[in-house]
């Protein structure tokens, strides 16, 4: 009669020390996918180049004035993110975002840089973010070539040109992301 162990009468599944721990979860995928995740969420824009223009008028000494300006943005951007490291019970972590701005032609602006998230819960699909970055604005307008604010038009010119071009600005995001890699509840 064969010596039958105890090991062999219970599921290997259910057998653990106290020093080995279960398995971990199937971390079937490419790594890019695993750590990927979308938001939606509000950014501040501060202008770094030229002052931004909506209204600019000449005074009847032939002085430029600028009657609304444009250099602090706020707006709504969705968001996509990597996740790189992840630390605190898989509750804190970094990573590089996307962000577009959409507008009147469809996207007025692109945004990227760094990104912290926080998830409040180790088992929750939602993140708390905070990023700091860039943006380029597509639609941007400032006075002309030459054309000076406070200070009178150059000869020969008879109004206040503007034109439009590539803005850059410095960018505070917040969002609140979904996470495709957050922790699944156990079946």
């Amino acid at each position: 009669m064969p010596v039958v162990r105890r090991e062999e009468l219970t599921s290997p599944a259910m057998v653990y020390s106290r020093t080995e721990s279960p398995p971990a979860e199937d971390q079937s995928g490419p790594w890019l996918f695993q750590n990927i995740g979308f938001g939606l969420g509000l950014g501040w824009t501060h202008n770094l180049g030229p002052r931004r223009v909506e209204s600019v008028s000449v005074t009847s000494n032939r002085i430029v004035r600028i009657d609304d300006e444009r250099n602090d943005l706020v707006r709504v951007m969705p968001e996509v993110h990597l996740w790189i490291d992840r630390w605190d019970e898989q509750r804190w972590s970094w990573g590089p975002f996307l962000a577009v701005a959409p507008g009147s032609r469809i996207i007025d602006a692109v945004a990227g840089g760094l990104m912290a998230g926080y998830r409040p819960h180790a088992r929750d699909r939602y993140t708390v973010n905070f990023g700091i970055g860039g943006t380029l604005d597509f639609d941007t307008r400032v006075l002309g070539d030459g054309i000076i604010a406070n200070e009178p038009l150059p000869p020969r010119e008879t109004s206040a040109r503007t034109k439009q071009t590539t803005g850059a600005g410095l960018l505070v995001f917040f969002s609140v992301g979904w996470d495709l890699s957050a922790p699944r509840q156990a079946r």
